[in-house]
């Protein structure tokens, strides 16, 4: 029922935002005009990605297997299984020269892009395979959720496979950012391990989401000597300017607050040998991939190496076509002392996913022991549920506010009078009085709705009846259809900010996906939120505190009573509890709780959507917990 009026809302107050963060660390990058500036930056950037990771703090034993080992002509490749964490295998290929006779070998790690078969993608065979031909060892694995890892139905793309682990993650207060870490530092491990490799000579190497792994390795991974990113380099404000969803793994929680951008990654491997890949028609906007060329080149020149980053820009689209590996051949070799004898790529054989398989059947899960990710999250949630202590809702609200950040509203917001909107059907007819509420600084965030049968509202007079806040799910107008108030009551309803006529039209415009795909606006928002170290969901708390603010104070009680659906009711939950000017809650269609969504095998897209799932809140409360602090802090709960 709704037309999306402040639809674009949400990207504007994004888009201003992201532009005042890139001109602030252009500022300063502009600022740095010695050895000893640029030194001082890699240092400082260095210590603030470390406080966006959670990285466990104990490594097990890697108990590493080679289960066969099959000769090619020109290459020899093994094919391996060890831990990352207890029940956690990766799965993985080595390839190797069939000449290597015990010397010490250049070695490169490859991580893999969101192909559904992982290690399997022919694109990164021939790659890895070529690279053997020249004399390296290269080791190239299965990323969680993909090839013989697959977590959830093979049915799901390895991007939605992420999506739910990440929600899981989040929920308990971890984040797949740092999971892939963890297993790319693992495999480090391992390929440090062997004694075929020279520790001194060792490469990380990725395409699409595995070049990004390798910008987020190239922070950490003091152990490799040099960085190949490829199809993967912009930065955030392109993204976000170009409304793309970026993978929950490519979400460094508070990464933004800390004054980081992408580019910060990759200069915190500075001055280690670089090599930047991208393409001309690439959805990475190649604008950005050359201004982090700058960037870098400038760091690397005032620390006394101009010649890096080395750098290409083909001209296909996204992934590493054979131009690019071809150029990644001839930096490799160069840099490690390899003959590039060959600088054509030439025939290379590619295998079926069959034929790579490491463990039984092509899935890690056939082996004792091993778990899927959705039984390490129950596992989680049980540790937390035993941690957790009932909590007064006094302390409740503080555990909460310092948690997800929910703040109380200084005043009543700025408010905008809006066109009334008249609907009519069956030959009745209901006035919608609008009210635009500036819930962030000069930005329309959220529309307040009066609902009224002949009266037009443009300002809030005292009543003599009762005030009901509806909070929808989706949308207030279409959740509503025509009802009308009780004599002397006000009837009013909040489209917080991503619902309703505040629901974002960007990202993706496919009708046939649905609110709630996993690249769609409702997961977009609350990430870009989460780069901000925020919670889409205190925000949305705080768009009905400012409404209360507007409604309560005209009510003839000074209280008002909500009332919401699905969704909504986790937003009215919240804010009854930190709010003083509700008298009463009418929940229907509640969600039972955040516990099964974190430990299930897959929750549906809509039920987990992310922008009510705020990070880590089984450490302090669940939604049956919250419902009897609300209560027990005297408000009266009606559930249907």
């Amino acid at each position: 029922m709704s037309s999306y009026t402040f639809g674009n809302a949400l990207q504007h107050y994004f888009l201003s935002r992201f532009r005042r963060h890139s001109a602030l660390r252009q500022q300063r990058i502009e600022k740095l005009k010695t050895f000893s500036d640029a030194e001082n930056y890699v240092k400082s950037v260095r210590e603030k990605i470390k406080k966006s990771l959670t990285l466990p703090t104990e490594k097990i034993d890697l108990a590493p297997e080679i289960t066969d080992k099959v000769s090619f002509p020109g290459f020899v490749m093994e094919k391996v299984l060890f831990k990352s964490r207890p029940g956690f295998t990766i799965s993985g290929n080595v390839y190797l020269p069939p000449d290597a006779d015990g010397r010490k070998l250049p070695a490169v790690l490859w991580l893999c892009g969101h192909s559904h078969n992982g290690k399997g993608s022919r694109m990164y065979q021939r790659f890895c395979r070529s690279l053997a031909m020249r004399g390296f060892a290269v080791l190239i694995v299965d990323p969680i959720g993909q090839g013989e890892r697959k977590q959830f139905s093979p049915e799901l793309a390895p991007t939605q496979q992420h999506t739910i682990m990440g929600k899981q993650l989040h929920l308990v207060g971890e984040d797949l950012f740092s999971w892939r870490i963890f297993d790319a530092i693992r495999s480090m491990d391992y390929l440090l391990s062997r004694n075929d490799v020279d520790p001194a000579r060792v490469a990380v190497c990725g395409e699409s989401g595995g070049g990004t792994l390798t910008t987020w390795m190239a922070a950490v991974e003091e152990r490799a000597c040099c960085f190949v990113p490829s199809s993967a380099v912009t930065t955030w404000l392109h993204n976000v300017e170009n409304e793309v969803a970026v993978d929950i793994e490519q979400v460094p929680p508070g990464a933004a607050a800390r004054g980081l951008d992408f580019a910060d990654f990759l200069i915190a491997a500075a001055p280690k040998p670089m090599l930047l890949l991208g393409g001309e028609r690439d959805f990475f906007d190649p604008r950005g991939f050359r201004e982090i060329k700058d960037e870098l080149k400038k760091i690397y020149t005032l620390l006394g190496h101009p010649e890096y980053p080395d750098y290409m820009m083909g001209e296909d689209h996204h992934g590493i076509y054979q131009p690019l590996r071809e150029k990644g051949y001839e930096f490799l070799c160069h840099l490690m002392g390899v003959p590039n004898t060959q600088k054509e790529e030439g025939e290379v054989p590619v295998s079926t996913e069959e034929e790579l398989a490491a463990s039984p059947g092509g899935d890690v899960h056939n082996l004792p022991g091993e778990k899927y990710f959705y039984e390490y999250a129950a596992e989680k949630v049980q540790q937390l549920r035993n941690k957790r202590r009932k909590l007064a809702p006094e302390a409740l609200r503080i555990r909460l506010e310092k948690l997800l950040g929910i703040k109380q509203p200084a005043a009543p917001p700025h408010y905008r009078m809006l066109p009334c909107r008249h609907f009519l059907a069956d030959g009745a007819s209901l006035n919608y009085n609008r009210f635009g509420l500036e819930t962030e600084p000069g930005e329309v965030m959220c529309i307040l709705n009066r609902l009224d049968q002949e009266e037009f509202f443009y300002s809030f007079e005292k009543i003599q009846g009762t005030t009901i806040l509806y909070i929808p799910h989706a949308d207030a107008a279409d959740e509503l259809q025509l009802r009308k108030p009780a004599p002397d009551d006000a009837l009013y309803a909040i489209d917080c900010r991503g619902v309703g006529e505040c629901t974002s039209n960007a990202c993706d415009l496919n009708p046939a996906n649905g609110r709630y795909h996993y690249y769609g606006a409702s997961y977009h928002f609350p990430s870009l939120h989460m780069l901000w170290g925020e919670d889409m969901s205190a925000k949305r708390v705080y768009d009905i505190l400012s409404a209360l603010k507007l409604i309560a104070p005209v009510s003839s009680t000074g209280k008002v009573i909500l009332e919401a659906k699905g969704h909504g009711c986790i937003d009215a939950l919240l804010a009854a509890l930190f709010s003083q000017q509700v008298a009463e809650l009418r929940l229907e269609d509640l969600p039972r709780n955040w516990e099964d969504i974190a430990k299930g095998p897959c929750a549906s897209p809509e039920d987990s959507s992310f922008a009510v799932l705020p990070r880590n809140i089984l450490s302090v409360t669940d939604i049956p917990e919250l419902i009897t602090a609300v209560h027990e802090s005297g408000v009266h709960i009606k559930i249907k």
